[in-house]
């Protein structure tokens, strides 16, 4: 990664266009050093950027797979019609993205949120509504004994989680199970279904990015230090 050749009060001057406050866990890591700082916050961005593709296309791959399966079952407005009876989250996001998009029922599925989808598989509340009888065909390609909803919930929690970081601009770069949770979005886009994830796999850097960051963090004496939630 080529190091820009600035002064130090020109990268003071960067630090400050960042703000004092987002640029503190990096200047935190690298003692206070703002090249390396700035550095690091490089380090971050390229993580961010290669875990993009492979987020976009896991949040796109749920949230039509699950309104597929239901809308067979349900109808195509199984989220408005009663026969799912969603919990009052569920059911303020739905309500709050029909008024933003005038009730164009076409917009609801890509309009709500991930945090909509994660929270449909993580409360028990629909575990007999959903998870029961749909488990199965949601993640067709899954074996019996991957279909542990448990493990589901945790999985998906911990993207949600990477995700909104990612999403929000945040530090991922000092987290241990980056490369965890990236094998965990391949575990489900591979249930779904695998030729979505072999076509991932063409052009997702991850892997590649993962491993040259680690590198340098290595050479600056920089370690990841965090577990993720």
């Amino acid at each position: 990664m080529p190091q820009p050749k600035l002064t130090d009060d020109e990268l003071k001057d960067i630090v400050m266009n960042f703000s004092v406050a987002r640029m503190k866990p990096y200047l935190s890591a690298a003692n206070s050093n703002h090249g390396d700082a700035i550095r690091i916050c490089q380090i971050n961005t390229q993580l961010c950027e290669a875990l993009y593709p492979s987020l976009h296309t896991l949040e796109i791959a749920l949230r039509n797979t699950i309104d597929n399966v239901l809308s067979v079952k349900h109808g195509n407005n199984w989220l408005c019609n009663g026969k799912i009876q969603l919990h009052s989250y569920e059911q303020k996001s739905v309500n709050d993205v029909l008024n933003k998009c005038n009730h164009n029922l076409n917009r609801l599925i890509p309009e709500l949120s991930f945090g909509f989808w994660k929270s449909l598989i993580e409360k028990k509340y629909y575990e007999i509504t959903i998870w029961r009888p749909f488990c199965k065909q949601i993640f067709k390609y899954a074996k019996p004994s991957e279909l542990n909803i448990k493990q589901i919930r945790l999985k998906i929690k911990s993207i949600h989680w990477l995700r909104n970081r990612n999403f929000h601009h945040e530090p991922i770069w000092n987290y241990l199970q980056l490369d965890n949770i990236h094998s965990d979005i391949y575990c489900f886009l591979n249930w779904i279904n695998p030729k979505v994830s072999a076509w991932l796999r063409e052009y997702d850097r991850f892997p590649q990015i993962y491993l040259s960051t680690s590198t340098l963090l290595q050479e600056m004496k920089v370690s990841r230090n965090k577990r993720c939630h």
